[in-house]
């Protein structure tokens, strides 16, 4: 490898280490070391790689989401227009610098593929700024069309920097596109109630945080100013950090749509340890408000209608379906209300079906009763096809226990839906 090419990668490889102040310092030496050839391909090369550590740095720090500060006369000084300047710098050194000696080759190459690379982190940019987006407001979030863009970005980018000098920062790059483009299928695969794949998709996102944690081991210790967030232990990047937590996010609203399955492959007191170390507990929650409210239950019901591949566990594409119904229940607390000669199931059903207009746009909370007036059936979609049923029956008191149900539905879902943790994402400066 040559002198030029080692060099490029070990800055690179410091870079995706989040070892900024390094690969700086690496540059500097570097021009010292080659002050009469200051002006030549390889200088020209040298003197914009210190801006790729500083869009670097705050990249991971989630500084492309910041609320911009507006102000008469205010210079635009956004992330993205950082990196929009550093590439129209690297393309003027492509042109410079094409068919000019071995050296300039390498250096016009270099300067062509980093410019791949900014296109891919203002690609991201935009992609991040789509999910906080759509996330105000406790919109419903098109999951698929993200979905879509993050898949279609990571085809895109898929055979770029293909530099020997770029492996390391194409990797990480590959790494932050799978995790999101993973997450984001495993929303919509525990939305559908499909256990094998949310499960696999889930697997796919560990085993790429790993890896990507890996490359985290030798970071710098990060200087972000004194106060609180200076002494907190946990001192990875904001980014990283906030992929974790929509990793947590997820997970527990797997935890819970899969309950009863993975129930069965641990005892009651593993299932409580374990389900006590998710982000949120939402099985605990669901027993703690039916229990303090006297409700007769909180039930999550699935409308299959129109769908073939879903449930609880793995089933053969060629088996016939062993639900012929078009609704299924996927959890009810308490277990046994499902149990027992089932009075409720036809009448929820039948709400369902006749209010599906209404819970589809997700956005309230419908009241029904039994022809009796003696139960309520409050409903609300907390997925496109996922019904939150709370049943519960008439009583004295009956406005306060009316606001407690609907405070507890809006708030439950407004949690499983993420919303809030999309939201996070817009940061203040």
């Amino acid at each position: 490898m040559d002198h030029e090419e080692e060099f490029l990668n070990i800055f690179f490889t410091q870079i995706t280490q989040l070892c900024f102040d390094k690969a700086k310092e690496l540059v500097e030496k570097e021009r010292e070391s080659c002050k009469s050839t200051q002006m030549g391909p390889w200088g020209m090369l040298l003197m914009h790689l210190p801006q790729i550590a500083v869009a670097e740095r705050s990249y991971a720090d989630l500084g492309f989401l910041h609320t911009k500060n507006k102000g008469f006369l205010r210079k635009d000084n956004s992330l993205k227009t950082m990196y929009e300047s550093l590439k129209a710098d690297l393309k003027r050194v492509e042109e410079m610098t094409r068919g000019t000696n071995s050296i300039g080759a390498t250096v016009a190459e270099i300067s062509s593929q980093l410019c791949q690379f900014i296109n891919a982190r203002t690609q991201l940019i935009d992609f991040y700024e789509k999910m906080y987006n759509m996330s105000i407001n406790n919109k419903v979030m098109r999951h698929q069309e993200l979905l879509l863009s993050i898949e279609g970005l990571i085809e895109c980018h898929l055979h770029s920097c293909s530099h020997i000098s770029l492996n390391t920062i194409k990797t990480a790059i590959m790494l932050e596109c799978e995790i999101l483009s993973h997450l984001i299928r495993a929303y919509i695969e525990i939305q559908n109630w499909k256990f094998l794949p949310s499960l696999m998709a889930l697997y796919g996102v560990q085993t790429r945080m790993s890896a990507w944690e890996r490359t985290l081991q030798n970071r710098e210790t990060w200087k972000l100013g004194f106060g609180a967030t200076f002494l907190k232990a946990n001192q990875q990047p904001a980014l990283y950090q906030w992929l974790i937590k929509l990793k947590s996010a997820i997970l527990a609203k797997f935890s819970l749509y899969f309950h009863v399955t993975l129930s069965q492959q641990a005892s009651s007191g593993e299932m409580r340890s374990i389900m006590s170390k998710q982000a949120i507990d939402y099985y605990h929650k669901f027993q703690t408000f039916q229990r303090k409210h006297d409700l007769l239950a909180a039930v999550l019901i699935f409308d299959s209608r129109g769908m073939q591949d879903y449930g609880p566990g793995y089933q053969h594409p060629k088996r016939d379906c062993d639900n012929p119904d078009d609704f299924s229940i996927i959890l009810s607390i308490p277990q046994n209300f499902s149990q027992k000669p089932f009075t409720h199931w036809d009448i929820m059903k039948k709400n369902i079906k006749e209010r599906y207009a209404d819970l589809i746009v997700m956005d309230k909370i419908i009241f029904s009763r039994d022809s009796n007036n003696f139960r309520i059936y409050a409903m609300h979609n907390l997925d496109p096809r996922v019904t939150f049923v709370v049943v519960y029956e008439t009583c004295s008191k009956q406005k306060d226990k009316d606001a407690h149900v609907v405070t507890f539905i809006t708030d439950v879902c407004l949690q499983m839906r993420c919303n809030k943790i999309f939201e996070s994402l817009k940061l203040t400066k």
